[in-house]
């Protein structure tokens, strides 16, 4: 097996793995936080805060949404360049090498094994397939219904909605 023909497996195995140690990693640090707080709880001292979220806006679907769909839409537009540039055209001398070589090895004419090689090749695409690029159509879906959740929220639209989670400490 050549190195080029272990690469996939090789990335899905170092994914597997990076995913692994991320989860243990998270495991580890929840363990100790765990921890923490049940030692400062057995002295009687004061317990550690967890982390508190970001308070939340409805703003945080727009946010979603753009980072969505530009990343869907540079996606599709990379794999195209990417698609567009993988097409070759063969040139005449690998067509006549090929020629050669199964007209020497099937002992056929060298014209017959030249219009065998012709009609394999045209039933085949060079590089890489531009449908690929539809893999991008994901993720824009998905910031597109982001949006669209933004556009036709209600509590949006109202005046200070949200106002009391988002900034207590402002209210009189």
């Amino acid at each position: 097996m050549s190195m080029s023909d272990l690469m996939p497996a090789f990335l899905v195995v170092a994914m597997f793995a990076l995913i692994l140690a991320a989860i243990y990693l998270r495991h580890r640090k929840m363990q100790m936080l765990h921890l923490e707080r049940m030692a400062a709880l057995e002295k009687g001292t004061a317990v550690p805060v967890w982390r508190t979220l970001a308070p939340w806006s409805p703003r945080v679907y727009l946010l979603r949404g753009l980072m969505w769909s530009m990343g869907g839409a540079a996606l599709t537009l990379a794999i195209l360049g990417i698609s567009a540039s993988t097409h070759q055209p063969e040139s005449w001398q690998s067509v006549m090498y090929d020629s050669r070589n199964l007209s020497v090895n099937l002992d056929i004419p060298l014209e017959q094994a030249r219009k065998i090689v012709e009609q394999d090749r045209a039933g085949r695409v060079p590089g890489m397939p531009s449908t690929v690029a539809l893999l991008g159509l994901i993720p824009l879906g998905i910031g597109l219904a982001y949006l669209a959740f933004y556009y036709t929220d209600d509590k949006r639209h109202k005046a200070g909605a949200g106002a009391e989670d988002r900034a207590p400490a402002l209210q009189d």
